[in-house]
């Protein structure tokens, strides 16, 4: 970062708890990595939500068909509850701003990685049969669906708990970004909620 200190002081002022993504040619990677010739940099800010299993979609999806689908799963005959979580765009934020409309974006290699990682890994936990994620990334206006997810499990008190986690890690860790068009202006929406100008462009 030496030889790049804007990019370096970009860095350093992002918050500890929230922060910046290096990707090193599409792999994740921290500060101190030495770059070679030819290396691809990308650098993203905190990311705010997300996706598992490469579930990146557009348009609304069946919640029957998936739930048909998951029937399919042999452990599914054990499973007590399913519990299905919505997530919409707000069209009222903060003390009464109105929102216009969302712009989801994502680095999608990264995000399919990182969200399958995170469904695998509830799908593991003990009671759970099976978890689904579903996440649009695209222009979405006040009302419209954002997010699904899907979670299986013996006991519904396991299916709640289980898909208020996933969405928690989902929001903190997937590379998916939000960019919240207002009547006050632009701003990028991080995983815990918080709002951040987005900066306006140079007219020089």
């Amino acid at each position: 970062m030496k030889k790049y200190p804007q990019i370096a002081n970009y860095i350093d002022e992002t918050e500890p708890e929230e922060p910046i993504i290096i990707l090193v040619n599409g792999e994740p990677t921290k500060q101190d990595k030495e770059l070679r010739n030819n290396d691809e940099v990308f650098l993203f800010p905190p990311a705010s939500g997300g996706l598992p299993e490469g579930f990146i979609i557009e348009d609304n999806i069946s919640i029957d068909n998936v739930i048909e689908d998951m029937k399919k799963n042999p452990e599914f005959i054990r499973s007590g509850a399913v519990v299905v979580f919505i997530g919409f765009v707000k069209g009222i934020v903060g003390n009464n701003v109105k929102v216009y409309e969302l712009l989801y974006d994502a680095y999608k290699p990264f995000a399919n990685t990182k969200l399958k990682e995170i469904a695998e890994e509830y799908s593991r936990k003990p009671n759970v049969i099976d978890v689904r994620i579903y996440h649009k990334v695209s222009k979405l206006k006040p009302k419209e669906t954002t997010v699904y997810i899907f979670v299986s499990a013996i006991d519904r008190k396991t299916a709640f708990n289980v898909a208020k986690e996933v969405l928690e890690r989902v929001k903190h860790e997937a590379p998916i970004w939000k960019l919240e068009i207002r009547s006050d202006g632009e701003y990028w929406v991080l995983g815990d909620g918080k709002r951040v100008p987005r900066p306006k462009a140079s007219t020089q």
